[in-house]
């Protein structure tokens, strides 16, 4: 942003030189320096950032982000000037690119725009004064060169309110630009922009309502720091009327050009591209008029010049080799003792064709079908009949209707066949009626020794299938819905089951994502995108705004359902507000664990569009919501949560979180690794983030699902992600696939008015939203170095595929390693051999680790049948240490996916004999001695 004339300039021209050394100046910025005010003004919008509005960014983070900008100003201006700076411009300039950027949670990639911000100031001059807005020329080259690590923040974090940009052009106004003289440049642009931008409606029309255009970007506050605080600057925009016409114009046009070619930051390219032809007229006028040779030895490679690139080249090639040491750390392919085989469906016998899905929905919302039914093809194991083996259910949302809902059962050496539930038959058939099942969980929920079925129903009524086995002994799935009481309208695609009070029965969690009812009807209708309500008058639009009311802190999503097990097959549905949970976010993934080890289980709900909420069990009585007050701290994330997996990674005894997320263009947020931590408060303890450090951030990619496990058994968690949102696969309209971000940017920018209006949404139909991206495979390296994840997807043989969505791990052979399936949007499921043990070695690796497995049985009276919310600790001693690992059995512990309940441990090198403490279902600790590695041990809690 503005930089206007340097004081140590002035300083030197007056003659006011410091004490300190001969030749050395300096100065205090005059009181009436245009500059300050200007500083007042972002310090007040940091302020605001960190507090009313929802900026992606922590007071540490800004901080950095000044202070940096301002020590490597004044070590440079003392090294190449030999002047001591006051550095108010450089004070400016961190402000502005904490304001106008975004880079998630790391804290080393801030200091890369400030390396290029300040940094310009002294390579790329013109008779002493540097020619790029510092800010503008820091924003651009991060946008450029940062291969979507850094992203501009989105323009949503100011609110989208007319209100806030009449605030910031009144501040701009009264403070600032009247002083400066650049009037003529700030009417011009506005006026060229307004005629360019009504041009692009006018084009748009078809795609896109004009007023989405128009109003999203004319109540966007980063619009108007680019109108008033950038192209400002005096120091390197033209003083001239003429001058300033001309730049304005040129900006407009530039701009238009970068709108043509669907960029993203069209602003801050066309500054930076008219910039850019300035510095070149500038030299190309020196050269003409002093000619080659001189211009070459006095400004091009003048002293000054090559001690200029020297410095700040030399600071720029170290920031780059410690980054990619830092963020992306290597793993030896010697290290790799397993690889995970792709199993074709004529193999498997798990397959699946597309379906017609999107055609079938109401034709008002047929525009973004895609988004709507973005998720919702989910996967679980269990072991339905009761054989020894897991078997696998799926939903397979988008796949044809008689592939829909499908339950596969475990022949052995994973090959499956498909088994018919007669109770589902009509759902699969008629969605529109029934409602789209969306996720499942087996679980026992009336303590009867069999795998029951629990459904999420998106657009329809939840769902719960007992299984007949014990009654009958066969192993048949009837609907006991209505006799059980959960049958509540929901738009879910996540639920779970634990013992909240610990009675020894499950009770359920059923999370909602939309709102199930337009609240715009008196009374509420139940929302449903195959059918929606006919308008009643004309301009009746009640029956669209059910889309999210805000990017970044929604709070218009579906009240979540919490039902009480009361035995004897009877769920009671609980007033979820008087239980501490009233939020209403948009939730996409529950997960459970006793996350203060108080023997109670505690919930983290993931959100899309806004906040985590995380809820500590208080006993079986009710729970309290923790969240910090500041960005970056628990309950205040990065707004884009997808999946809630809880495991102990750094087996400190505590259970951590890891919440799949976005990290794309405009969206530089990235995963969230909670690192659980003791505190003085016992129950509350601490949680960290430290995904980007870890090396599990899970950059350039737009996240789901994801899971935790030992894949390679040597005593550490690993996670597997999956990755991709939308492509054309059903849809294709055109050769190549276009992205869909350069519409959903002037969605961002608009206010609830208009994006909430399901209406309002640009046509998604053929285009992409970071499709087909690879998956990741997080390899521990707890056992080799500092806890860090590496990414070995690529080395395992994983491959660019379809959108993924669910990952469960589970071992489907019972050999002691976990499998790998993936749910694919669009494809049939994925299923991944672990080849771990195979009896084949792999060249250069050592033996084979060993491990130790637990199935567990609850008693059914004080704990549950299947012991969810029970944990597992084994203690062994390897090298001379103890050594202690943490599971916890749960229902499901990911996002669209349930995986193996079973408590499997790597023992690494370690082979035998191994300690168990069992806490079943959270009571004191049961301790089993001696127990043999390399199989799995049945035990039932008997007390």
């Amino acid at each position: 942003m503005g930089n206007f004339e340097s004081p140590v300039l002035r300083a030197a021209a007056s003659g006011r030189v410091g004490p300190w050394a001969v030749g050395w100046t300096w100065t205090l910025p005059a009181v009436r320096d245009a500059r300050i005010p200007f500083a007042l003004i972002l310090t007040l919008y940091a302020v605001l950032g960190c507090t009313v509005l929802t900026f992606s960014r922590d007071p540490v983070q800004i901080a950095l982000t000044v202070l940096s900008a301002c020590l490597f100003d004044m070590l440079l201006c003392s090294v190449l000037r030999r002047q001591l700076l006051v550095p108010v411009s450089a004070y400016i300039t961190g402000l502005s690119l904490a304001l106008l950027l975004n880079y998630a949670h790391n804290y080393y990639l801030l200091f890369l725009p400030v390396y290029f911000a300040i940094g310009s100031k002294y390579v790329f001059t013109h008779d002493g004064r540097h020619v790029f807005n510092p800010s503008m020329f820091g924003v651009a080259l991060s946008l450029l060169l940062g291969g979507d690590l850094i992203t501009t923040a989105p323009a949503y974090q100011w609110g989208g309110t007319w209100a806030m940009s009449a605030f910031m052009i009144t501040m701009a106004l009264s403070l600032f630009v009247f002083n400066i003289g650049r009037n003529v440049l700030i009417v011009s642009f506005l006026v060229f922009y307004v005629l360019q931008i009504s041009l692009r409606a006018y084009v748009m029309r078809w795609y896109l309502p004009p007023e989405a255009l128009l109003l999203g970007t004319l109540t966007s506050a980063p619009f108007y720091l680019f109108v008033f605080y950038m192209i400002t600057d005096p120091q390197t925009s033209p003083r001239t009327t003429k001058g300033q016409i001309a730049m304005a114009l040129a900006l407009t046009l530039v701009d238009l050009y970068f709108h043509r070619l669907t960029s993203l930051y069209t602003f801050f390219y066309a500054a930076f591209a008219v910039g850019t032809c300035r510095f070149l007229y500038l030299h190309a006028q020196c050269l003409v008029s002093e000619g080659l040779t001189w211009f070459a030895r006095n400004r091009l490679l003048s002293k000054e010049s090559r001690r200029a690139y020297a410095l700040v080249g030399g600071v720029g090639v170290c920031m780059l080799l410690l980054y990619k040491g830092v963020i992306y750390p290597t793993v030896n392919p010697g290290e790799l003792n397993f690889h995970l085989v792709q199993l074709e469906p004529s193999y498997s016998g798990i397959d699946a064709k597309p379906g017609n899905l999107f055609a079938r929905v109401d034709p008002r919302v047929q525009h973004v079908a895609k988004w709507l039914l973005s998720a919702g093809d989910a996967a679980a194991v269990g072991d339905y009949d009761n054989d020894g083996l897991l078997d696998v259910f799926l939903t397979n949302l988008l796949k044809d209707d008689a592939e829909r809902n499908s339950l596969y059962r475990n022949l052995g050496n994973f090959r499956f066949a498909r088994v018919k539930i007669p109770a589902l038959e009509a759902t699969s058939l008629d969605p529109a009626k029934y409602g789209l099942v969306s996720g499942a969980l087996f679980l026992d929920y009336d303590n009867d020794g069999d795998q029951d079925l629990l459904l999420s129903v998106g657009y329809g009524k939840s769902r719960l299938l007992g299984n007949m086995l014990v009654e009958t002994g066969t192993a048949t799935f009837v609907d006991v819905t209505a006799e059980s009481g959960v049958e509540a309208y929901t738009v879910s695609i996540a639920a779970n089951a634990l013992d909240f009070d610990r009675d020894g029965k499950l009770d359920l969690f059923i999370a909602n994502a939309l709102d199930p009812y337009l609240e715009t009807y008196k009374p509420a209708r139940p929302l449903s995108i195959f059918n929606l309500p006919k308008p009643e008058y004309p301009g009746d639009r009640r029956m669209f705004p059910f889309m999210h009311s805000s990017w970044d802190n929604a709070r218009n999503g579906g009240r979540n359902d919490f039902y009480r097990n009361r035995g004897n097959g009877r769920f009671e549905k609980m007033d979820i507000k008087a239980l501490g949970m009233p939020e209403t976010h948009w939730s996409l993934a529950v997960g459970t664990g006793d996350l203060n080890n108080d023997g109670w289980t505690d919930l983290y709900i993931a959100n899309d569009f806004g906040p985590d909420d995380l809820y500590l069990n208080e006993r079986g009585k009710h729970f309290k919501r923790v969240h910090g007050r500041l960005f970056g701290s628990v309950g205040r994330d990065t707004y884009k949560g997808m999946n809630s997996s809880l495991g102990d990674i750094d087996r400190n005894g505590y259970l951590d979180i890891y919440v799949s997320n976005v990290h794309v263009p405009l969206q530089a947020e990235g995963s969230l690794l909670w690192m659980t931590y003791p505190s003085k408060d016992r129950f509350v303890p601490q949680f960290r983030d430290e995904a980007w450090r870890r090396g599990a951030l899970n950059d350039h990619r737009f996240g789901w699902g994801a899971a935790m496990g030992d894949l390679n058994n040597d005593g550490w968690l690993d996670i597997v992600q999956t990755n991709g949102m939308v492509d054309d696969t059903l849809d294709k309209r055109y050769p190549s696939c276009p992205s869909y971000w350069y519409v959903n940017e002037k969605l961002m920018r608009s206010g609830p008015e208009i994006h909430t209006y399901v209406d309002m949404w640009g046509d998604l139909r053929g285009y992409c939203i970071n499709g087909r991206e690879a998956n990741r495979v997080y390899l521990s390296r707890g056992n080799k170095a500092k806890l860090q994840f590496v990414d070995v997807a690529a080395q395992l043989g994983w491959k660019e595929t379809f959108p993924s969505r669910g990952a469960l791990l589970a071992d489907l052979d019972n050999d002691g390693d976990l499998d790998v399936a993936i749910t694919q949007l669009v494809a049939p499921l994925s299923l991944y051999r672990n080849t771990l043990y195979e009896s084949r070695a792999i060249p250069g690796v050592a033996a084979k680790p060993h491990w130790i497995g637990f199935r567990l049985e609850g008693n059914g009276s004080s704990c549950n049948r299947d012991a969810a919310g029970t944990q597992v600790r084994i203690i062994y001693a390897q090298d001379g240490k103890e050594v202690r690992q943490l599971r916890e059995i749960q229902i499901t512990n990911a996002f669209a996916a349930q995986g193996d309940r079973r408590a499997l441990f790597g023992l690494g090198e370690f082979a035998g004999p191994v300690d168990a403490e069992i806490s079943w279902c959270g009571a004191r600790p049961q301790n089993y001695r001696g127990l043999a590695a390399n199989r799995y041990h049945a035990i039932r809690h008997v007390q």
